[in-house]
Order: C-alpha cells, then sequence, then structure tokens
C-alpha cells in the first residue's frame, strides 16, 4: 500500500489552487500528489515528515514540496484539541506543466525549473528575505484572471532568488521509499505521543506485528535513518522549540524532550546543530 494520492481539484474557471486553510491539522497521514506545494504557515506549529526528513514548522515558515514528496503533517496537539489555538495557512497548488509542458524549458526560466527541481526535498524559507515571497502569495489567493498567473510568476521568480533556510529530505523521493503509508503512520503517532518517554523498540514492533529486528530492518529501509537516530531528530527538535520560547531553563529543556542524562543531551545537540543549547538559545534571541 503506498502513500495516499491525494486528489487536488483546481476547478472549472482555475489552472491552480491558491487559498487559505483553517483546518490544515486534519491532513495528518501519509499523502502525496502531482501537484507542487508551497505553503506559508501564518499560524500553528508541528513536525512536517517529509522524504526521510523531519522540520519542526513554526509561524514564519514558507515551505515548497515537490511533486510526488510524500509528506506528513502532524500540528501539535493544541491547534487540535484547543478552540483558542488556531492554526491558518496560505498555498498554492499547482502542477509543474499547468503553463504547457515547454514553459519551463526556455531560457527565461532556467531559475524557476531549478527551483522546482530542488523543491523535490523539500525547502524551507524563513527570515526577512521571505517576506516578499509571502506578500505575493497572499495577493495571489486575491488575484483573478490573467493577474493569477502574474502573481504566480511573481511569486516562484522572488522564491527563486532567496536562498533556503534548509532542505527538509536527504535525497530526492524515489519509488522504494515509504511503501506501507498505514504502517508508518502507526509507528509516527506511536511515537510523536511517546518520543518525550522511554520507548521500549518491543512495545513498537508489537504495534507493526513485527518482531524487533523485523521492525528495525523495515524503519530503516524505509527513512534511511535508525529508529533511535529518528527518536533523537524528534527529541532535539523539540528541545530547539523549547529553546526559542525561552521559558525553561536547559536542563528543564533537556527532560522535558526526552532525555534523561544532560551530558548525552548536550552532546547529540551539538552533532545534530553544530553548537551547544546555550549558544542556539542566544543565536535565537540575540
Amino acid at each position: 500500500m503506498k502513500p495516499v494520492l491525494l486528489k487536488i481539484t483546481a476547478g472549472p474557471a482555475i489552472s491552480f489552487s491558491a487559498r487559505s486553510d483553517h483546518y490544515s491539522y486534519k491532513h495528518n497521514s501519509w499523502h502525496y500528489h502531482p501537484e507542487f506545494e508551497f505553503i506559508h504557515v501564518i499560524e500553528g506549529a508541528g513536525m512536517l515528515f517529509a522524504g526521510d526528513g523531519i522540520h519542526h514548522f513554526k509561524g514564519g515558515d514558507l515551505i515548497c514540496i515537490g511533486s510526488y514528496l510524500p509528506h506528513y503533517w502532524k500540528f501539535d496537539q493544541q491547534y487540535i484539541q484547543e478552540p483558542t489555538a488556531k492554526s491558518y495557512i496560505e498555498l498554492t497548488q499547482f502542477r509543474e506543466d499547468f503553463w504547457g509542458k515547454d514553459f519551463l524549458s526556455i531560457p527565461e526560466n532556467q531559475k524557476l525549473a531549478f527551483l522546482l527541481e530542488k523543491c523535490k526535498k523539500g525547502l524551507v524559507f524563513n527570515g526577512k528575505q521571505s517576506a516578499e515571497a509571502k506578500k505575493l502569495l497572499s495577493a495571489l489567493i486575491e488575484a483573478t484572471g490573467t493577474r493569477r498567473i502574474i502573481c504566480f510568476l511573481e511569486l516562484l521568480t522572488s522564491i527563486a532568488e532567496i536562498k533556503p533556510s534548509c532542505s527538509i529530505s536527504s535525497a530526492y523521493h524515489s519509488d522504494n521509499l515509504f511503501t506501507q503509508s498505514e504502517r508508518l503512520n502507526t509507528i509516527y503517532n506511536y511515537t510523536l505521543e511517546h518520543y518525550r518517554s522511554k520507548i521500549y523498540i518491543k512495545d513498537i514492533a508489537d504495534k507493526t506485528n513485527l518482531t524487533e529486528n523485523s521492525f528495525c530492518r523495515y524503519f530503516k529501509s524505509c527513512t534511511r535513518k535508525s529508529y533511535s537516530q529518528f527518536i533523537n531528530e524528534l527529541r532535539i527538535g523539540h528541545a530547539c522549540k523549547l529553546l526559542s520560547e525561552g521559558k525553561k531553563s536547559i536542563k528543564e529543556i533537556c527532560y522535558e524532550s526526552g532525555f534523561n542524562n544532560i551530558t548525552l543531551f548536550n552532546r547529540l545537540f551539538k552533532k545534530m546543530k553544530g553548537m551547544q543549547p546555550s549558544e542556539y538559545r542566544n543565536s535565537i534571541h540575540s
């Protein structure tokens, strides 16, 4: 069973979709679609899994998902359960050839073609450089007629001129990745619920009807990383979120993120982020 193919309809009067969405937290399962997807997260936060990578998204992120890249949005629990916490995104979804098969191959559009190629790994843009692109996306949603095409080209041109903060997946998606969406949904949902406490391989293996050894082989074959590496990435991502909020001490963040050893936490944090937790917090608030 492959990741769910999500059918996106543009409508009889338009060739691509551009809209806002207050209920994006409902799309929390592995899915893919032939359309590219550019999303500005205005309100909301959580984990985005795309290809074999993880990104802790937050308000202000502009995220570009490539065609057929399997992905999975998991909004933080508060946006699902608490009526006062609202998620809000603006997005556009489009097929690479909606403007004709040869449009991207003309010399003037080399930068646009290169941008869409890079999007196959999933790209994240944030900071002041992406402000113009976010304004253009809002304008695109309001535009009609030929003005929609003009706004869309301006949006792509703006994004193509700026450097992404990071790519999400370590490699381009291939058909042998993520071939069983139902089992991976089970793994991700269980892990996201329990990663801040001790997780035993036997427990998660039982959830997927696999032996411990089979589970470890299966997970690595799907994601190109070990399950322990995956958990550590989740925990460090959660720690980064808490550090950016600036409300807790580093020791409190260590334990709240699922680590029971401050030395291990500091070592893993520096390995993944290239700096100590205190340096990361200072860089955020400087």
